[in-house]
Protein backbone atom coordinates (compact mmCIF):
# COMPACT_ATOMS: atom_id res chain seq x y z
CA UNK A 1 0.00 0.00 0.00
CA UNK A 2 2.88 2.36 0.77
CA UNK A 3 4.30 1.76 -2.69
CA UNK A 4 0.89 2.36 -4.26
CA UNK A 5 0.47 5.67 -2.39
CA UNK A 6 3.94 6.66 -3.52
CA UNK A 7 2.87 6.05 -7.12
CA UNK A 8 -0.26 8.17 -6.60
CA UNK A 9 1.80 11.05 -5.22
CA UNK A 10 3.84 10.90 -8.41
CA UNK A 11 0.81 11.53 -10.64
CA UNK A 12 0.74 14.90 -12.39
CA UNK A 13 -1.43 17.70 -11.03
CA UNK A 14 -3.92 17.54 -13.89
CA UNK A 15 -4.29 13.77 -13.46
CA UNK A 16 -5.09 14.25 -9.77
CA UNK A 17 -7.64 16.94 -10.62
CA UNK A 18 -9.14 14.70 -13.27
CA UNK A 19 -9.58 11.90 -10.73
CA UNK A 20 -11.34 14.34 -8.37
CA UNK A 21 -13.62 15.58 -11.16
CA UNK A 22 -14.48 12.00 -12.17
CA UNK A 23 -15.24 11.06 -8.57
CA UNK A 24 -17.65 13.96 -8.01
CA UNK A 25 -19.37 13.69 -11.39
CA UNK A 26 -19.92 9.97 -10.94
CA UNK A 27 -21.50 10.46 -7.53
CA UNK A 28 -24.22 12.35 -9.37
CA UNK A 29 -24.52 9.58 -11.92
CA UNK A 30 -24.58 6.98 -9.13
CA UNK A 31 -27.63 8.59 -7.57
CA UNK A 32 -29.37 8.68 -10.94
CA UNK A 33 -28.42 5.08 -11.74
CA UNK A 34 -30.07 3.88 -8.55
CA UNK A 35 -33.08 6.16 -8.35
CA UNK A 36 -34.19 7.09 -11.85
CA UNK A 37 -35.82 3.78 -12.74
CA UNK A 38 -37.61 3.84 -9.39
CA UNK A 39 -38.74 7.38 -10.22
CA UNK A 40 -40.16 6.12 -13.51
CA UNK A 41 -41.84 3.25 -11.67
CA UNK A 42 -43.40 5.75 -9.25
CA UNK A 43 -44.81 7.56 -12.31
CA UNK A 44 -46.51 4.26 -13.27
CA UNK A 45 -44.09 3.67 -16.14
CA UNK A 46 -43.00 0.04 -16.32
CA UNK A 47 -40.08 -2.02 -17.68
CA UNK A 48 -41.10 -1.55 -21.31
CA UNK A 49 -40.82 2.24 -20.96
CA UNK A 50 -37.63 1.88 -18.92
CA UNK A 51 -36.24 -0.18 -21.79
CA UNK A 52 -37.30 2.46 -24.32
CA UNK A 53 -35.75 5.23 -22.20
CA UNK A 54 -32.45 3.37 -21.97
CA UNK A 55 -32.59 2.62 -25.69
CA UNK A 56 -32.90 6.31 -26.57
CA UNK A 57 -30.22 7.30 -24.09
CA UNK A 58 -27.73 4.71 -25.28
CA UNK A 59 -28.45 5.38 -28.97
CA UNK A 60 -27.59 9.00 -28.31
CA UNK A 61 -24.43 7.91 -26.51
CA UNK A 62 -23.53 5.72 -29.49
CA UNK A 63 -24.00 8.51 -32.01
CA UNK A 64 -21.85 10.87 -29.94
CA UNK A 65 -19.19 8.22 -29.37
CA UNK A 66 -18.84 7.64 -33.13
CA UNK A 67 -17.66 11.23 -33.46
CA UNK A 68 -15.56 11.17 -30.30
CA UNK A 69 -12.22 10.49 -31.97
CA UNK A 70 -12.69 13.45 -34.31
CA UNK A 71 -13.93 15.71 -31.51
CA UNK A 72 -11.09 14.84 -29.15
CA UNK A 73 -8.49 15.39 -31.84
CA UNK A 74 -10.15 18.62 -33.01
CA UNK A 75 -10.95 20.28 -29.67
CA UNK A 76 -8.85 18.43 -27.11
CA UNK A 77 -9.87 16.20 -24.23
CA UNK A 78 -10.46 19.01 -21.72
CA UNK A 79 -12.94 20.97 -23.87
CA UNK A 80 -14.85 17.85 -24.86
CA UNK A 81 -15.10 16.54 -21.29
CA UNK A 82 -16.12 19.91 -19.86
CA UNK A 83 -18.77 20.56 -22.51
CA UNK A 84 -20.11 17.03 -22.26
CA UNK A 85 -20.41 17.13 -18.48
CA UNK A 86 -22.29 20.44 -18.64
CA UNK A 87 -24.79 18.85 -21.06
CA UNK A 88 -25.17 15.84 -18.76
CA UNK A 89 -25.79 17.99 -15.68
CA UNK A 90 -28.36 20.17 -17.46
CA UNK A 91 -30.19 17.08 -18.73
CA UNK A 92 -30.11 15.51 -15.25
CA UNK A 93 -31.75 18.53 -13.66
CA UNK A 94 -34.40 18.53 -16.38
CA UNK A 95 -35.09 14.80 -16.07
CA UNK A 96 -35.68 15.17 -12.35
CA UNK A 97 -38.48 17.66 -13.07
CA UNK A 98 -40.09 15.93 -16.06
CA UNK A 99 -43.05 13.53 -15.93
CA UNK A 100 -44.46 13.53 -19.48
CA UNK A 101 -43.16 10.39 -21.26
CA UNK A 102 -42.33 12.01 -24.64
CA UNK A 103 -40.34 14.75 -22.87
CA UNK A 104 -38.51 12.13 -20.83
CA UNK A 105 -37.44 10.41 -24.03
CA UNK A 106 -36.19 13.68 -25.56
CA UNK A 107 -34.19 14.45 -22.44
CA UNK A 108 -32.83 10.90 -22.50
CA UNK A 109 -31.19 11.81 -25.80
CA UNK A 110 -29.46 14.87 -24.32
CA UNK A 111 -28.41 12.88 -21.29
CA UNK A 112 -26.82 10.29 -23.57
CA UNK A 113 -24.73 12.97 -25.30
CA UNK A 114 -23.29 14.06 -21.94
CA UNK A 115 -22.77 10.53 -20.69
CA UNK A 116 -20.76 9.66 -23.82
CA UNK A 117 -18.13 12.18 -22.75
CA UNK A 118 -18.34 11.28 -19.06
CA UNK A 119 -17.66 7.61 -19.76
CA UNK A 120 -15.74 7.37 -23.03
CA UNK A 121 -13.24 10.21 -22.62
CA UNK A 122 -11.73 8.79 -19.41
CA UNK A 123 -9.14 6.53 -21.05
CA UNK A 124 -8.19 9.00 -23.82
CA UNK A 125 -7.50 11.63 -21.13
CA UNK A 126 -5.42 9.18 -19.08
CA UNK A 127 -3.47 7.98 -22.12
CA UNK A 128 -2.76 11.54 -23.22
CA UNK A 129 -1.80 13.11 -19.89
CA UNK A 130 -0.46 10.27 -17.72
CA UNK A 131 3.10 9.01 -18.11
CA UNK A 132 3.16 5.65 -19.97
CA UNK A 133 4.53 3.78 -16.98
CA UNK A 134 1.76 5.24 -14.77
CA UNK A 135 -1.19 4.41 -17.03
CA UNK A 136 -2.11 1.03 -15.46
CA UNK A 137 -2.20 2.52 -11.94
CA UNK A 138 -4.03 5.66 -13.06
CA UNK A 139 -6.61 3.62 -14.99
CA UNK A 140 -7.19 1.23 -12.08
CA UNK A 141 -7.49 4.08 -9.58
CA UNK A 142 -9.83 5.96 -11.91
CA UNK A 143 -12.22 3.02 -12.24
CA UNK A 144 -11.99 2.30 -8.50
CA UNK A 145 -12.91 5.91 -7.73
CA UNK A 146 -15.82 5.64 -10.15
CA UNK A 147 -16.98 2.56 -8.22
CA UNK A 148 -16.53 4.40 -4.92
CA UNK A 149 -18.55 7.30 -6.33
CA UNK A 150 -21.27 4.83 -7.28
CA UNK A 151 -21.18 3.62 -3.67
CA UNK A 152 -21.75 7.10 -2.30
CA UNK A 153 -24.35 7.79 -4.96
CA UNK A 154 -26.21 4.63 -3.99
CA UNK A 155 -26.06 5.57 -0.30
CA UNK A 156 -27.40 9.04 -1.07
CA UNK A 157 -30.07 7.56 -3.32
CA UNK A 158 -31.11 5.01 -0.72
CA UNK A 159 -31.04 7.39 2.26
CA UNK A 160 -32.53 10.64 1.00
CA UNK A 161 -36.06 9.39 0.12
CA UNK A 162 -36.46 7.81 3.59
CA UNK A 163 -35.00 10.87 5.35
CA UNK A 164 -37.17 13.22 3.31
CA UNK A 165 -40.38 11.32 4.06
CA UNK A 166 -39.53 11.40 7.77
CA UNK A 167 -38.70 15.12 7.69
CA UNK A 168 -41.66 16.12 5.50
CA UNK A 169 -44.73 14.00 6.38
CA UNK A 170 -46.58 15.12 3.26
CA UNK A 171 -43.98 13.39 1.06
CA UNK A 172 -44.32 9.62 0.94
CA UNK A 173 -41.15 7.52 0.83
CA UNK A 174 -41.79 5.93 -2.56
CA UNK A 175 -43.44 8.93 -4.19
CA UNK A 176 -42.25 10.78 -7.31
CA UNK A 177 -41.60 13.83 -5.12
CA UNK A 178 -39.19 11.92 -2.87
CA UNK A 179 -37.29 10.49 -5.83
CA UNK A 180 -37.27 13.86 -7.60
CA UNK A 181 -35.62 15.59 -4.64
CA UNK A 182 -33.04 12.80 -4.46
CA UNK A 183 -32.18 13.14 -8.15
CA UNK A 184 -31.70 16.89 -7.77
CA UNK A 185 -29.45 16.39 -4.73
CA UNK A 186 -27.28 13.94 -6.67
CA UNK A 187 -26.98 16.30 -9.63
CA UNK A 188 -25.90 19.13 -7.32
CA UNK A 189 -23.06 16.97 -6.03
CA UNK A 190 -22.04 16.17 -9.59
CA UNK A 191 -21.95 19.87 -10.43
CA UNK A 192 -19.02 20.35 -8.04
CA UNK A 193 -16.99 18.21 -10.43
CA UNK A 194 -16.67 21.25 -12.68
CA UNK A 195 -14.39 22.96 -10.13
CA UNK A 196 -11.36 20.65 -10.60
CA UNK A 197 -11.86 20.73 -14.37
CA UNK A 198 -11.54 24.51 -14.42
CA UNK A 199 -8.51 24.31 -12.08
CA UNK A 200 -6.42 22.32 -14.57
CA UNK A 201 -3.30 23.72 -16.22
CA UNK A 202 -1.74 22.07 -19.28
CA UNK A 203 -4.74 19.84 -20.03
CA UNK A 204 -6.96 22.92 -20.16
CA UNK A 205 -4.54 25.10 -22.11
CA UNK A 206 -3.12 22.66 -24.67
CA UNK A 207 -4.47 20.13 -27.16
CA UNK A 208 -3.22 16.75 -28.33
CA UNK A 209 0.20 16.84 -29.94
CA UNK A 210 0.10 16.80 -33.74
CA UNK A 211 2.38 13.76 -34.09
CA UNK A 212 -0.30 11.56 -32.58
CA UNK A 213 -2.69 12.21 -35.44
CA UNK A 214 -0.93 10.90 -38.52
CA UNK A 215 0.83 7.68 -39.53
CA UNK A 216 4.58 7.88 -40.16
CA UNK A 217 5.34 8.27 -43.85
CA UNK A 218 7.28 5.01 -44.04
CA UNK A 219 4.87 2.86 -42.08
CA UNK A 220 4.25 -0.46 -43.90
CA UNK A 221 0.78 -1.08 -45.28
CA UNK A 222 0.63 -4.38 -43.33
CA UNK A 223 0.99 -2.48 -40.05
CA UNK A 224 -1.86 -0.14 -40.97
CA UNK A 225 -4.07 -3.08 -41.97
CA UNK A 226 -3.31 -4.89 -38.75
CA UNK A 227 -4.13 -1.80 -36.67
CA UNK A 228 -7.44 -1.48 -38.51
CA UNK A 229 -8.30 -5.12 -37.85
CA UNK A 230 -7.30 -4.75 -34.20
CA UNK A 231 -9.70 -1.83 -33.84
CA UNK A 232 -12.56 -3.69 -35.50
CA UNK A 233 -12.14 -6.76 -33.29
CA UNK A 234 -11.84 -4.70 -30.09
CA UNK A 235 -14.97 -2.74 -31.02
CA UNK A 236 -16.97 -5.86 -31.92
CA UNK A 237 -16.05 -7.53 -28.63
CA UNK A 238 -17.41 -4.51 -26.79
CA UNK A 239 -20.61 -4.84 -28.80
CA UNK A 240 -20.95 -8.50 -27.82
CA UNK A 241 -20.62 -7.67 -24.13
CA UNK A 242 -23.24 -4.95 -24.42
CA UNK A 243 -25.86 -7.35 -25.76
CA UNK A 244 -25.77 -9.28 -22.50
CA UNK A 245 -25.31 -6.31 -20.17
CA UNK A 246 -28.14 -4.32 -21.77
CA UNK A 247 -30.61 -7.11 -21.01
CA UNK A 248 -29.80 -6.95 -17.29
CA UNK A 249 -28.22 -3.73 -16.05
CA UNK A 250 -31.03 -1.20 -16.72
CA UNK A 251 -33.55 -3.32 -14.80
CA UNK A 252 -31.55 -4.78 -11.94
CA UNK A 253 -32.63 -2.29 -9.28
CA UNK A 254 -36.25 -2.98 -10.19
CA UNK A 255 -35.51 -6.73 -10.16
CA UNK A 256 -34.27 -6.43 -6.57
CA UNK A 257 -37.52 -4.74 -5.55
CA UNK A 258 -39.48 -7.65 -7.06
CA UNK A 259 -37.59 -9.88 -4.62
CA UNK A 260 -38.82 -7.77 -1.71
CA UNK A 261 -36.08 -5.12 -1.37
CA UNK A 262 -36.99 -1.53 -0.47
CA UNK A 263 -35.39 1.49 -2.14
CA UNK A 264 -33.06 1.83 0.87
CA UNK A 265 -32.03 -1.83 0.66
CA UNK A 266 -31.40 -1.49 -3.07
CA UNK A 267 -29.24 1.51 -2.23
CA UNK A 268 -27.23 -0.57 0.24
CA UNK A 269 -26.76 -3.34 -2.35
CA UNK A 270 -25.53 -0.88 -4.98
CA UNK A 271 -23.33 0.83 -2.40
CA UNK A 272 -21.80 -2.49 -1.38
CA UNK A 273 -21.21 -3.34 -5.03
CA UNK A 274 -19.50 -0.02 -5.63
CA UNK A 275 -17.39 -0.34 -2.48
CA UNK A 276 -16.22 -3.86 -3.30
CA UNK A 277 -15.43 -2.77 -6.86
CA UNK A 278 -13.51 0.25 -5.59
CA UNK A 279 -11.37 -1.72 -3.15
CA UNK A 280 -10.81 -4.89 -5.17
CA UNK A 281 -10.48 -2.89 -8.38
CA UNK A 282 -7.21 -1.43 -7.10
CA UNK A 283 -5.77 -4.94 -7.47
CA UNK A 284 -6.28 -4.86 -11.25
CA UNK A 285 -2.68 -3.86 -12.13
CA UNK A 286 -1.29 -6.57 -9.81
CA UNK A 287 -3.61 -9.21 -11.29
CA UNK A 288 -2.64 -8.15 -14.82
CA UNK A 289 1.07 -8.28 -13.97
CA UNK A 290 0.79 -11.77 -12.50
CA UNK A 291 -1.59 -13.37 -15.01
CA UNK A 292 -0.92 -11.20 -18.03
CA UNK A 293 -3.57 -8.86 -19.33
CA UNK A 294 -4.94 -11.40 -21.83
CA UNK A 295 -5.77 -14.09 -19.26
CA UNK A 296 -6.82 -11.56 -16.65
CA UNK A 297 -9.46 -10.03 -18.94
CA UNK A 298 -10.89 -13.44 -19.86
CA UNK A 299 -11.03 -14.59 -16.24
CA UNK A 300 -12.72 -11.38 -15.10
CA UNK A 301 -15.28 -11.43 -17.92
CA UNK A 302 -16.30 -15.00 -17.09
CA UNK A 303 -16.40 -14.74 -13.30
CA UNK A 304 -20.04 -13.57 -13.40
CA UNK A 305 -21.30 -16.63 -15.30
CA UNK A 306 -21.80 -19.01 -12.33
CA UNK A 307 -23.67 -16.41 -10.32
CA UNK A 308 -26.21 -15.60 -13.02
CA UNK A 309 -26.59 -19.28 -13.90
CA UNK A 310 -27.51 -19.92 -10.26
CA UNK A 311 -29.88 -16.93 -10.29
CA UNK A 312 -31.81 -18.46 -13.20
CA UNK A 313 -32.68 -21.61 -11.23
CA UNK A 314 -32.76 -20.02 -7.76
CA UNK A 315 -33.97 -16.39 -8.01
CA UNK A 316 -33.63 -15.33 -4.38
CA UNK A 317 -32.44 -12.06 -2.87
CA UNK A 318 -29.12 -13.38 -1.52
CA UNK A 319 -28.03 -14.84 -4.85
CA UNK A 320 -29.11 -11.65 -6.62
CA UNK A 321 -26.89 -9.59 -4.30
CA UNK A 322 -23.89 -11.88 -4.89
CA UNK A 323 -24.42 -11.70 -8.67
CA UNK A 324 -24.47 -7.90 -8.51
CA UNK A 325 -21.28 -7.78 -6.44
CA UNK A 326 -19.51 -10.12 -8.86
CA UNK A 327 -20.57 -8.07 -11.87
CA UNK A 328 -19.58 -4.72 -10.37
CA UNK A 329 -16.19 -5.97 -9.25
CA UNK A 330 -15.37 -7.70 -12.53
CA UNK A 331 -16.28 -4.59 -14.51
CA UNK A 332 -14.11 -2.37 -12.31
CA UNK A 333 -11.12 -4.67 -12.80
CA UNK A 334 -11.53 -5.71 -16.44
CA UNK A 335 -12.14 -2.32 -18.09
CA UNK A 336 -8.83 -0.68 -17.09
CA UNK A 337 -6.89 -3.83 -17.96
CA UNK A 338 -8.23 -4.28 -21.48
CA UNK A 339 -8.28 -0.51 -22.12
CA UNK A 340 -4.59 -0.26 -21.19
CA UNK A 341 -3.90 -3.36 -23.30
CA UNK A 342 -5.44 -1.94 -26.47
CA UNK A 343 -3.58 1.33 -25.91
CA UNK A 344 -0.33 -0.68 -26.01
CA UNK A 345 -1.38 -2.63 -29.11
CA UNK A 346 -2.56 0.29 -31.24
CA UNK A 347 -0.55 3.23 -32.62
CA UNK A 348 -1.12 6.48 -30.71
CA UNK A 349 -3.14 8.01 -33.56
CA UNK A 350 -5.84 5.33 -33.24
CA UNK A 351 -6.37 5.38 -29.48
CA UNK A 352 -8.98 8.13 -29.17
CA UNK A 353 -11.01 6.76 -32.05
CA UNK A 354 -10.99 3.16 -30.83
CA UNK A 355 -12.50 4.13 -27.49
CA UNK A 356 -15.10 6.23 -29.29
CA UNK A 357 -16.05 3.43 -31.68
CA UNK A 358 -16.06 0.85 -28.91
CA UNK A 359 -18.37 3.06 -26.87
CA UNK A 360 -20.58 3.44 -29.94
CA UNK A 361 -20.75 -0.34 -30.41
CA UNK A 362 -21.42 -0.82 -26.71
CA UNK A 363 -24.22 1.70 -26.66
CA UNK A 364 -25.83 0.49 -29.89
CA UNK A 365 -25.88 -3.04 -28.52
CA UNK A 366 -26.96 -1.87 -25.09
CA UNK A 367 -29.76 0.19 -26.61
CA UNK A 368 -31.16 -2.72 -28.62
CA UNK A 369 -30.74 -5.12 -25.72
CA UNK A 370 -32.39 -2.84 -23.15
CA UNK A 371 -35.33 -2.18 -25.45
CA UNK A 372 -35.72 -5.91 -26.06
CA UNK A 373 -35.08 -6.76 -22.43
CA UNK A 374 -37.90 -4.56 -21.19
CA UNK A 375 -40.37 -6.33 -23.47
CA UNK A 376 -39.04 -9.77 -22.51
CA UNK A 377 -39.28 -9.02 -18.79
CA UNK A 378 -42.86 -7.78 -19.02
CA UNK A 379 -43.90 -10.88 -20.98
CA UNK A 380 -41.69 -13.65 -19.56
CA UNK A 381 -39.81 -12.46 -16.48
CA UNK A 382 -36.10 -11.97 -15.87
CA UNK A 383 -34.64 -15.45 -16.48
CA UNK A 384 -34.06 -15.04 -20.23
CA UNK A 385 -32.18 -11.79 -19.66
CA UNK A 386 -29.75 -13.62 -17.38
CA UNK A 387 -29.28 -16.30 -20.04
CA UNK A 388 -28.38 -13.54 -22.49
CA UNK A 389 -25.76 -12.11 -20.13
CA UNK A 390 -24.14 -15.53 -19.74
CA UNK A 391 -24.08 -16.28 -23.48
CA UNK A 392 -22.68 -12.96 -24.65
CA UNK A 393 -20.13 -12.67 -21.84
CA UNK A 394 -18.78 -16.07 -22.86
CA UNK A 395 -18.70 -15.16 -26.55
CA UNK A 396 -16.88 -11.90 -25.85
CA UNK A 397 -14.25 -13.52 -23.62
CA UNK A 398 -13.57 -16.38 -26.03
CA UNK A 399 -13.32 -13.97 -29.00
CA UNK A 400 -10.85 -11.78 -27.10
CA UNK A 401 -8.45 -14.57 -26.21
CA UNK A 402 -8.76 -16.27 -29.61
CA UNK A 403 -7.87 -13.18 -31.65
CA UNK A 404 -5.42 -11.32 -29.44
CA UNK A 405 -3.78 -14.54 -28.19
CA UNK A 406 -2.53 -15.03 -31.77
CA UNK A 407 -1.57 -11.40 -32.32
CA UNK A 408 1.92 -10.91 -33.82
CA UNK A 409 2.90 -8.35 -31.17
CA UNK A 410 1.92 -10.78 -28.42
CA UNK A 411 3.69 -13.78 -29.97
CA UNK A 412 6.85 -11.75 -30.55
CA UNK A 413 6.91 -10.54 -26.95
CA UNK A 414 6.69 -6.87 -27.96
CA UNK A 415 3.90 -6.43 -25.39
CA UNK A 416 5.20 -8.44 -22.42
CA UNK A 417 2.47 -7.16 -20.10
CA UNK A 418 -0.03 -9.29 -22.02
CA UNK A 419 1.70 -12.49 -20.92
CA UNK A 420 1.94 -14.32 -17.58
CA UNK A 421 5.19 -13.73 -15.70
CA UNK A 422 7.02 -16.93 -16.78
CA UNK A 423 6.14 -16.39 -20.45
CA UNK A 424 7.06 -12.73 -20.12
CA UNK A 425 10.57 -13.57 -18.93
CA UNK A 426 11.07 -15.91 -21.86
CA UNK A 427 9.77 -13.30 -24.32
CA UNK A 428 12.26 -10.69 -23.16
CA UNK A 429 15.12 -13.19 -23.17
CA UNK A 430 15.32 -13.88 -19.45
CA UNK A 431 15.02 -17.11 -17.50
CA UNK A 432 11.88 -18.37 -15.74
Amino acid sequence: MRTYLHHVRGFGRDIKLFLLYSFLANIGFGVSQLIFNLYLYALNLREDFIGAFNAVQTLSMAGTAMALGFLLNRFGTWRCITGGVCIFLAASFSLALAEWPPLLLVLAGFSGVGLAFLFTATMPFIIEWAKPEQRPEVAALSFSLISLAATLGALIGGFVPAWLSAAVPSIERGSPEAFRATLIAGTLVGTFGLLPLFSMGDARARRRAAEHLAAPAGEPAAVRRRAKTDKIVFVLIGGLMSLGAGMVMPFYNVFLTTLGASARQVGYVYALGGLSAAVIGLMAPAVARRMGSLRAVVMLRLVVVPFYALLIVWPVYGVAVLAHLARQTSISMAWPIDSTFIAEVLPARDRASVFGWRSAAWNLGFSAASFTGGIVIVRSGYAWTFVSLIVFSTLAASSFITYFGRHPLIRSGDIPSALPRPSRRKAVGGTP
